[in-house]
């Protein structure tokens, strides 16, 4: 995992820096950072609060990590391998004072990627829940979704920082089993999350015949085509890390320790580059259904529904009573960070 070289994490450091740009501005321009209070919303709670501030501290730590790794990639530098390949030193080759600063980083990212973890499990479920809504009123809390969600946030905030402690003896397999397990839950979380999607229309289509306002319908169909193009992208952040770890914790390591053939060591820094993306795009999409703008109302204007039309109480109630896991939506509750 250590032969990644030093361009594939700067491109990881730009990602993060300029997601991190994009996401200030977003919030900004949402509601002037009023959200990140702690008593923000129509139904403020410790729990929506823990919700927000775990999505939103997923990135200063992938940020923290990217840069500092970078920097430590780019001091190290190269070496020329007994075959003439020049290769990125590895690990075990470093100068103790960068050494040190590994193990600490790699709980970071562990830390960071627990939160990820836990912030889409939450959507899934909650969505999970929705779908699963009938005629009879089910409050979240009491669901079994709410049930999975709570077990899933609690294996992944410490099975992923205890991947590391248990596996920081050798560094290079330590960074390969956190991109394992990491990479295994979140391409599980995001398998579920297609047959999320494979409900959804009939979901909006519903929520429409029994006459839902049509900003209600409008932000609906708007999810479902961000959920679409974002998990494309979820799968791209996931599956190359995922094959760059199994590589790297079985016997044969065919991708990682063959660096010193041009093209599998061109493979390496493919698959990272294309994690990055993966990960930073569709977590900038993940930032745009979290936290929906409205130009319509800010601009504004009002959608009118047809008249003598009334929302059922079965899907008003899904959308607006259900105390979802959320961040926040200011205008109306079709999202699964409507508060």
């Amino acid at each position: 995992m250590s032969n990644g070289s030093p361009t594939a994490f700067l491109l990881w450091s730009i990602l993060s820096s300029l997601f991190l740009c994009f996401l200030v501005f977003h919030i900004w321009s949402y509601d002037r950072f009023n959200c990140l209070k702690w008593n923000s919303g129509r139904q403020p709670g410790a729990f929506k609060r823990v919700m927000t501030y775990s999505y939103l501290a997923t990135l200063p730590l992938l940020v923290i990590f990217s840069i500092a790794f970078t920097i430590i990639k780019y001091k190290e530098g190269y070496v020329i391998a007994p075959h003439g390949q020049i290769i990125p030193k590895p690990t075990e080759f470093y100068d103790k004072v960068n050494e040190r600063w590994i193990l600490p980083l790699y709980f970071v990212f562990s830390i960071a990627w627990a939160f990820e973890l836990i912030t889409h499990l939450e959507e899934l479920t909650f969505w999970l829940f929705l779908l699963h809504q009938g005629p009879k009123k089910r409050e979240w809390f009491d669901s079994w979704e709410f049930k999975l969600w709570y077990t899933g946030s609690v294996v992944a905030i410490l099975g992923m920082p205890l991947t590391t402690l248990v596996s920081r003896r050798n560094l290079d397999m330590c960074q390969a089993w956190i991109f394992l397990v990491g990479s295994s839950a979140s391409t599980s979380t995001t398998l579920l999350f297609l047959y999320v999607l494979a409900r959804f229309p009939l979901f909006v289509r519903r929520i429409k015949d029994d006459g839902a306002e049509p900003d209600v319908v409008i932000r609906l169909v708007m999810f479902y085509q961000l959920n679409l193009g974002r998990v494309i992208f979820r799968f791209l952040f996931t599956l190359p890390l995922f094959v760059l770890a199994l590589d790297g914790v079985q016997g044969n390591h065919n991708v990682n320790r063959n660096s010193l053939v041009p093209y599998k060591y061109s493979l390496i820094n493919f698959l990272l580059a294309m994690g990055g993306i993966g990960c930073f795009v569709s977590s900038a999409i993940t930032l745009l259904i979290f936290f929906p703008r409205s130009l319509t109302h800010e601009l504004g204007y009002t959608a009118k529904a047809q008249p003598q039309e009334e929302v059922i109480k079965a899907s008003s109630a899904a959308l607006d009573n259900a105390p979802p896991p959320s961040l926040h939506h200011r205008h109306t509750p079709s999202s699964p960070k409507a508060t």
